[in-house]
């Protein structure tokens, strides 16, 4: 492995090339499980190491000058793992860590991140985790990036993805997490759409087909390799947009966005070369087992393992406090031990105990001290440190950690078995199934697929807590503060005190549950964590506190993914036959999006014809048949925001950009859907001149003053958000006129003809939907499934107008196409 020689230089901050790690999948389901092992996911084994550690030698072996960490939780036990490896004795210039310490969300980190005022250039981010492995040097994508902004200045970002060589659906490095649909120029990659959505069809715009030297192709399911080229600009557009959580909604904001903000995105597509993002359980089995075939060399263990000093488990550097490091860490932080490679690609890690008569096949690595019994067959798997597999056993394509015993003729196939677990005679354990810290399975045990056995409510530590960052200063650690897990982020910081015995430090607090002896035995001790609607066959609530309610409803909309910590897609609720009481406190993982579910998935449109909304709203209100309805009344508390902020921008003669990064804040905090959203923005635009009396002494009556704040913002609001290509944008807000027309017959209903003709003279509604939507609109009045009222009718007599109209017009540009 080449080593940089000039990585300890002293560099210009702006001429170094920094790579920023997002240490966090920001899943709900994943956070839950590793909250009840010792570790947090990037720091969990893989062949002897721990998996940041694979991530690091990359950007080293890349060049990378800088590495940022950031991290949400497990603050100390990141910040220790670094402390005590070799690498900041090594590279002292190397790493930063940065805690952040009421991070939600990919968004929030990159906010932390912006306040720390360090980044001053384009910078890589690894997300999803932070955890790459890769055996492609990434310094190049510094300069396809540069040159991306030489051809656009307006590039801000370059996404990289691998092409996959079959099928995605067959592919083992594709989890359904990673469904994508990618639209971009084929010439010079620039991204012109971009959805993350499993839908049965996607529409291209025709725009695009139109612009001039573009040829447009798709990308379907390319492997995400969670890498992005950024430029600076990009950690102050997240400051400032705080719908942006995710690096999909960020895309999305600036692809739709592109023609008010003038951003662009690219991407490019690695056709070689081993990529995989280790963001859920699956693709960590995947790159434990890959690592073993030498998929991904030279990052193969005993090349990384013979790249590290051997190394006491407390760090003695003057300049760096010491931290001692308690049981869970010493597989890693103790003597590196040789590994020899064998044929078969089988890894030996120093002194191992094994029998002639075990069966040892291929991909296998085992750990140190630890004994392989008579019988015993073994198939692409990791044994960790100090394990005693017993004889007769089979375990084929596991995991397992350190300090496991497992007892005779047990069969062991697809699953990860985390610290100090025992497992006794005669269990068989089927696929994607983990057995957390301590968890004991008693005899003749059958454990079903994807089961999650723990042995504590939550494993914490007495020495650490994620909001506290380690002081140079300070020899020891801190004392009385306990570690929140992944639903406790936002608690308010614990005190803690510098003095303290060194005995308080490595102890550990467990908090203890009730076994379930009918699923783990009678001799056995754990019991199942279960999440609602992830598998059939878990059907019990994750258990929670008063104190998480906050967290609870923020989860629903960034960390109850749609995903489960094995990347397999979640069937929706609404999909699903399953109750709604609401009597029982549950987190329900498919309601974080609750309200973009409230029609069925197969509508044609985002939004019910408007018309039929209204004779519902009629007939439940007896007063609408007198036309007196108090339409403040019946709009929503965000309808009004957005209503006061058009008059705001009206009045103070806003600048358009400004009016839509401030439309956009306005959806995360009233946590409305896109449907809700531009239904409400087309109420906003008709109503805010009947609403605000928006007048001035030329203005006496509504149509001048609708016409006095479309001219100057309204009708760019509309062309930003209805755009005239999209039929489903464009017949959204057709029904959405329709339905204030209808109730507002005087004053806005009457002047409909001046409405539709402001909005066809001025490119804001095209007039194919015009025609299709009124068409439609004719079918029901004949089929009598829409009744005009007589204080309808002058109305439809108008809109029947514009639309003959507009029709002899479309007539007469043919007849006279066809004379010419």
């Amino acid at each position: 492995m080449v080593k940089p020689t000039n990585i300890n230089s002293d560099y210009r901050e702006e001429e170094r090339l920094t790579c920023v790690l997002v240490l966090d999948t920001f899943n709900n389901y994943t956070n839950e499980i590793v909250s009840h092992t010792s570790l947090p996911l990037c720091l969990w084994p893989v062949d002897g190491r721990p998996l940041l550690d694979y991530t690091i030698h990359t950007l080293i072996r890349s060049g990378i000058q800088e590495i940022i960490l950031l991290a949400t939780s497990y603050s100390y036990e990141i910040r220790s793992y670094i402390m005590n490896s070799h690498w900041l004795q090594t590279y002292p210039k190397l790493i930063r860590f940065i805690p952040c310490k009421e991070a939600r969300s990919l968004g929030d980190c990159l906010k932390d991140l912006e306040q720390e005022n360090i980044i001053n250039n384009h910078f890589i981010l690894l997300y999803g985790n932070g955890t790459l492995i890769t055996n492609e040097k990434l310094n190049n994508l510094f300069n396809i990036h540069k040159e991306n902004i030489k051809k656009d200045k307006n590039c801000i970002m370059t996404l990289v993805y691998r092409q996959l060589d079959s099928n995605h659906f067959e592919h083992p490095s594709y989890t359904d997490d990673q469904h994508l649909c990618i639209i971009r120029d084929a010439n010079t990659y620039r991204l012109y759409d971009y959805s993350t959505e499993y839908l049965d069809r996607y529409e291209i715009s025709l725009d695009l087909l139109e612009k001039p030297n573009v040829t447009i192709e798709t990308l379907y399911c390319p492997l995400d390799c969670h890498v992005a080229v950024c430029s600076p600009d990009v950690l102050h557009l997240f400051k400032d947009n705080f719908d942006y959580s995710t690096i999909n909604e960020f895309v999305k904001g600036i692809v739709r966005d592109e023609e008010i903000a003038g951003h662009t995105i690219y991407s490019y597509l690695y056709e070689t070369g081993y990529f995989l993002s280790v963001h859920n359980l699956r693709l960590y089995m995947k790159a434990t087992f890959d690592i073993l075939r030498r998929w991904s060399y030279p990052l193969v263990p005993e090349i990384i393992a013979s790249m590290h000093k051997q190394q006491l488990s407390t760090i003695t550097n003057p300049t760096l406090p010491q931290i001692k490091l308690n049981d869970s860490y010493l597989s890693f932080y103790n003597i590196c031990y040789p590994i020899i490679y064998d044929k078969h690609n089988i890894y030996k890690q120093g002194d191992i105990q094994l029998d002639r008569l075990s069966n040892i096949q291929q991909d296998v690595f085992i750990g140190y001290k630890s004994q392989i019994l008579s019988g015993v067959c073994l198939r692409s798997s990791l044994i960790g440190q100090s394990c005693i597999i017993g004889k007769n056993t089979k375990i084929e394509n596991s995991i397992i950690w350190n300090h496991v015993q497992i007892g005779e003729n047990c069969i062991i196939k697809n699953s990860i078995i985390c610290d100090n677990v025992v497992i006794r005679n005669n269990v068989q354990i089927d696929k994607e199934c983990i057995l957390c810290k301590n968890v004991i399975i008693g005899t003749n045990v059958h454990l079903n697929q994807h089961m999650t056995i723990i042995a504590s409510n939550s494993i914490t530590s007495t020495n650490v807590v994620d909001e506290i960052e380690i002081d140079e200063d300070i020899s020891a650690p801190l004392k009385n503060v306990k570690r929140s897990n992944s639903k406790q982020r936002s608690s308010s910081t614990m005190s803690s005190e510098k003095s303290v015995s060194e005995k308080s430090i490595s102890l550990s607090i467990e908090e203890t549950i009730t076994s379930n002896s009918d699923l783990v035995g009678i001799d056995g001790f754990g019991r199942q964590l279960s999440f609602i609607s992830t598998h059939d066959d878990q059907t019990k609530p994750i258990e929670h506190t008063d104190d998480d309610d906050d967290d609870i409803n923020d989860n629903d909309k960034s960390q109850l993914n749609a995903f489960d910590a094995w990347g397999y897609r979640i069937e929706p609720i609404e999909n699903r036959d399953l109750s709604h009481d609401d009597e029982d406190n549950e987190i329900k993982p498919k309601q974080y999006r609750l309200s973009n579910l409230k029609k069925p998935s197969d509508q044609p449109s985002d939004i019910q014809s408007e018309d039929e909304n209204s004779e519902i709203d009629d007939s439940e209100d007896p007063s609408s048949e007198t036309g007196s309805i108090n339409e403040t009344n019946d709009v929503s508390e965000f309808q009004q925001e957005v209503i006061r902020t058009l008059e705001r921008a009206y009045r103070q003669k806003l600048h358009m950009e400004n009016i839509i990064v401030e439309l956009n804040m306005l959806k995360p905090t009233y946590d409305v859907s896109p449907t809700e959203f531009d239904r409400s923005i087309v109420r906003a635009v008709f109503l805010l001149p009947f609403e605000k009396k928006i007048s001035n002494s030329e203005t006496t009556n509504y149509w001048n003053s609708l016409k006095l704040t479309m001219d100057q913002i309204t009708q760019f609001i509309l062309k930003n958000y209805m755009k005239i290509t999209n039929e489903q944008s464009q017949i959204s807000l057709l029904n959405g006129l329709d339905s204030i027309c209808l109730k507002h017959i005087q004053p806005i209903g009457e002047r409909i003809v001046n409405i539709l003709n402001y909005l066809y003279e001025n490119d804001v509604i095209d007039e194919q939907w015009i025609l299709q939507w009124y068409e439609n609109k004719q079918k029901k009045i004949e089929n009598n499934e829409l009744i005009i009222k007589p204080e309808e009718k002058i109305y439809y007599d108008k809109l029947k107008q514009f639309v003959e109209w507009l029709q002899n017009a479309e007539s007469e540009d043919d007849d006279q196409d066809d004379e010419d």
